[in-house]
């Protein structure tokens, strides 16, 4: 004989499925809506990102505590400005504040960070694939530059990296004024040297005639120094000998010579 199903239990597991989809749906659209951003700050960079990917690390003092979750670029038509927010999301268990805190008490927590110098920097993680993360270090003496307009995310705020300031600093120099001054040196010697050369040829005559005339009384000047030279060293081999007489015999000096 044919056994009928049990409506009642197949209607109990087709409400739990509908029940259990309903739920994952939920939490999907949750996840994706409303994020939990408790552990999530925003940096603006005023330099290049390229090597910085979702996934790059976030460290302090060489502890990961984080990593990029997105990078945006957003573009101002009216001022033709162009930002790039990097979002990143600290761990759970491992983040500047105490785990155990509030979200409220995290976020003042890190705040007086920032008013302390907490400052995040690109630095590069391989030089070999170019690929950066970013570094969190406290830089007091830095200032506190904010450009997030949502309050509901913390922002860190940012510094160059040492390859940004290098960068900075030779776009810096003076090198354009030089150049013009190094170009005006050549300009006035180009028309100097007409009415120069001449003059220089005129002394390099003159320096020739007076060197032609007292070429006789250079060289009697030479033979009377030649002269007095050998005199000197003549009196100086003479004292010499003395100096070794006297020392071999220094009765000599009461007897005189005669007697050795």
């Amino acid at each position: 004989m044919h056994k009928e199903p049990h409506k009642k239990l197949i209607g109990f597991f087709i409400l739990v499925g509908f029940a259990l989809l309903i739920g994952l749906i939920s939490k999907s659209v949750f996840d994706k809506v409303f994020t939990n951003e408790e552990n999530v700050v925003v940096m603006y960079f005023d330099e290049s990102v390229k090597g910085l990917n979702v996934g790059s690390s976030v460290v302090f003092k060489g502890v990961e505590i984080g990593k990029v979750s997105k990078i945006q670029l957003i573009a101002d038509p009216k001022n033709l400005d162009f930002s790039i927010p990097v979002y990143a999301r600290f761990s759970p268990n491992q983040d500047l504040a105490q785990s155990d805190k509030s979200p409220w008490e995290k976020r003042r927590a890190i705040s007086a960070f920032i008013q302390k110098g907490l400052r995040a920097r690109l630095i590069t993680q391989s030089y070999l694939t170019g690929q950066l993360m970013i570094e969190l270090e406290m830089l007091p003496d830095t200032p506190i530059v904010l450009k997030e307009k949502n309050t509901a995310i913390l922002e860190i705020p940012t510094v160059l990296s040492p390859i940004g300031e290098l960068s900075k600093g030779f776009q810096n120099l003076p090198i354009r004024r030089t150049l013009e001054t190094f170009n005006s040196i050549l300009t006035q010697m180009d028309d100097e040297l007409p009415r120069i050369l001449p003059q220089f040829a005129q002394i390099g005559e003159r320096l020739n005639k007076l060197i032609e005339q007292n070429a006789p009384l250079t060289a009697d000047t030479l033979n009377t120094v030649n002269e007095t030279l050998y005199d000197i060293s003549d009196a100086a081999k003479a004292l010499r000998n003395f100096a070794d007489y006297i020392e071999r015999h220094p009765e000599a000096i009461l007897k005189g010579k005669g007697e050795y």
